[in-house]
């Protein structure tokens, strides 16, 4: 065979493979990640349009992993954001964690920020035991507390106020166990009942129920000199208010995620 029948096959062969390769490279890497930041905290999100088909796909964009309209009482937590870049045009998603009412596992994956709104899901219905941190407003927080199983005894403690507004900010103060100079950076006339806040604890050795705890708040609330008349007086006061049942051990007047229950009645400085 001639040399000169020899070298325009080779060419026309490595041709072929450097073509096909190009394409193949291109074809796996339509999109790509450009950027990514990553975060310390699991800031929760929920589906902005929850009846609608809206995917969470793998890294590469190329499969589908979960449809979150299968998942409508769900939130999900952000990881890490990574800006993808597919034909030179960037769009930023999250790469986020399922969080469902009954623990369901391995909802993971990569979604674009649109189709996600901050916050919990507002079904609050079918929550319980929510980082008060992650809140979004004094408005959400009065819905988790209006409707989640957990706080049937919030619900009562804050009807022995019935003219004080709920402060998601005094509240988080209560849940932090602040001390007095804490709440006085933001707040004056700050009433703190040392029984009644040990009421919303069971005994050591003991579970009291939630009547039993409210009867206790109110009777430590009458013997520091607020009984329901002068309760019912404290106009243009907030409350705070932090509860979850399920969450003591033992008789530590804490609970296992280091927040305090109890709650604490004051004015606003601003």
């Amino acid at each position: 065979m001639k040399w000169n029948r020899i070298i325009p096959l080779v060419l026309t062969a490595s041709l072929c493979f450097a073509i096909t390769n190009y394409l193949n490279v291109q074809a796996s890497s339509d999109y790509q990640i450009v950027k990514t930041k990553y975060y310390t905290s699991s800031t929760p999100f929920h589906a902005k349009y929850p009846k609608q088909n809206t995917y969470l796909w793998n890294a590469k964009h190329t499969k589908r992993l979960h449809n979150l309209k299968n998942y409508p009482n769900s939130f999900w937590t952000r990881a890490k954001t990574v800006i993808l870049r597919k034909n030179n045009k960037p769009a930023v998603y999250y790469y986020v964690a399922g969080m469902t009412p009954h623990g369901t596992p391995n909802l993971y994956g990569y979604i674009w920020r649109g189709y996600l709104k901050p916050g919990y899901n507002p079904n609050y219905k079918a929550w319980n035991g929510l980082d008060i941190n992650y809140f979004l407003s004094d408005k959400d927080y009065q819905r988790y507390i209006n409707q989640s199983p957990s706080q049937n005894l919030s619900r009562e403690v804050l009807h022995l106020f019935p003219n004080a507004r709920l402060s998601l900010n005094l509240s988080k103060l209560t849940a932090y166990g602040s001390t007095l100079t804490d709440f006085q950076k933001q707040f004056s006339d700050v009433l703190i009942v040392k029984n009644a806040n040990n009421a919303f604890y069971n005994p050591r050795g003991k579970v009291t129920s939630a009547n039993q705890k409210l009867t206790a708040i109110k009777a430590a609330f009458d013997a520091h000199g607020y009984n329901q008349q002068k309760r019912s007086a404290l106009n243009g006061y907030q409350i705070g208010i932090y509860y979850e049942s399920n969450r003591q051990k033992g008789g530590i007047f804490s609970y296992d995620d280091g927040y305090y229950a109890g709650v604490t009645v004051a004015k606003s400085l601003n």
